[in-house]
């Protein structure tokens, strides 16, 4: 299996070479899985043509849907940041146990708001943590976790520069922030805070975060 090509002929020869590897449970057997996959998906997909990239997806499919955790865990963190693996295998991948889950959350640029928002009503606080975490996150994204109301969650969000919010959705955190200390420095130092909501955080901050908005805002310190 190591040395297989990915053509129309070989299609179906390679998928079940490929899922006769994942019953390997074996350390060996898996990393010989790993390897293969790096092998047959590790050039470069922009070279391909349609009907090798649609042999080399279902050969994806197949292992997503058919194989044992261990081969799902080894295929979500070999293509968690590839756009070779399909919506619905990548929803597939992100929707498994936190252990599988993980690197797709965090790094797919193939989940679309519709599958994170699914992801985040149906799934776990650890799912929520990782979507937390990815590069890129809409206004929709962001005010679906807050409205999960995660403290731990919602502090990675107002830490993460890729993060983009409402305007509603800062409003409340910053209302929240009266009576949750851990949102006040991170939501002071977010860019779209506009300068009335940090004036009416100015009351309840502490002395170093007042001083940060009376810079930052170029304030009257009266």
């Amino acid at each position: 299996p190591s040395s297989m090509t990915i053509t129309s002929e070989a299609t179906e020869y390679d998928v079940e070479a490929l899922l006769e590897l994942a019953r390997e449970k074996s350390a060996q057997g898996r990393q010989s899985l790993v390897n293969t996959l790096s092998d047959l998906f590790g050039e470069d997909v922009s070279e391909i043509s349609d009907r090798e990239r649609t042999a080399m997806q279902a050969i994806l499919h197949r292992l997503v849907h058919s194989t044992e955790r261990e081969v799902r865990r080894a295929v979500a963190q070999r293509f968690a940041d590839s756009n070779m693996i399909s919506v619905e295998d990548a929803f597939k991948l992100a929707s498994d146990d936190i252990e599988i889950a993980y690197p797709i959350l965090k790094h797919s640029t193939v989940l679309r708001d519709l599958e994170l928002i699914e992801i985040i009503r149906n799934r776990t606080f650890e799912h929520h943590l990782a979507i937390s975490q990815r590069k890129i996150l809409s206004p929709k994204v962001t005010g679906e976790l807050v409205e999960v109301g995660r403290q731990k969650v919602i502090v990675n969000l107002l830490g993460n520069s890729g993060a983009k919010f409402h305007r509603k959705t800062l409003e409340r955190l910053v209302e929240e922030s009266q009576m949750v200390e851990i949102y006040r420095e991170p939501l002071v130092h977010r860019s779209e805070l506009s300068e009335e909501l940090a004036k009416r955080m100015f009351v309840w901050v502490s002395a170093a975060l007042r001083e940060h908005i009376v810079s930052r805002y170029h304030l009257d310190e009266d």
